[in-house]
């Protein structure tokens, strides 16, 4: 597995496969984890994260983390479109926006949901949500 990550660190293959395939339900192929590109992205303004994931040329993830509801309803929308694009443009099939989130209530999961919704092209089945506990994000990172 190669994997590009600014600080050396990264997660073992098997972790990351595990959290691709068990947490966020994908069914890539083995191949695809041969080829591992990870990056940080700049802070964001409510001191949260984005850490870029680019697995086999095939699955983009963007893994948002350290931000509040309040922060995810202002920034869904723009964390999307940059998805989309990054996607569209490294010529991806596909993206999933993944939300690391502590003690959501329905509503405000609801909430999320709908706004990702409003921020997708309509007819684009090949962009996914996945918000998840802020524990699940842990295999990221060993």
């Amino acid at each position: 597995m190669s994997t590009s990550v600014p600080d050396g660190s990264g997660p073992a293959r098997a972790e990351l496969e595990r959290f691709v395939r068990g947490t966020l339900g994908c069914t890539c192929p083995d191949a695809v984890f041969e080829r591992v590109e990870m990056r940080e992205g700049p802070a964001l303004p409510c001191g949260g994260s984005v850490r870029r994931i680019a697995i086999g040329g095939r699955l983009l993830i963007h893994v948002v983390e350290g931000v509040s509801v309040e922060d995810v309803n202002r920034g869904i929308h723009a964390w999307t479109l940059s998805g989309r694009i990054d996607r569209d443009d490294a010529r991806m099939n596909r993206f999933r926006l993944v939300i690391g989130l502590d003690g959501l209530s329905t509503g405000d999961a609801g909430g999320i949901r709908d706004a990702f919704a409003a921020a997708c092209d309509d007819g684009d089945d090949r962009i996914h949500l996945h918000i998840v506990d802020s524990d699940a994000l842990r295999a990221l990172y060993l």
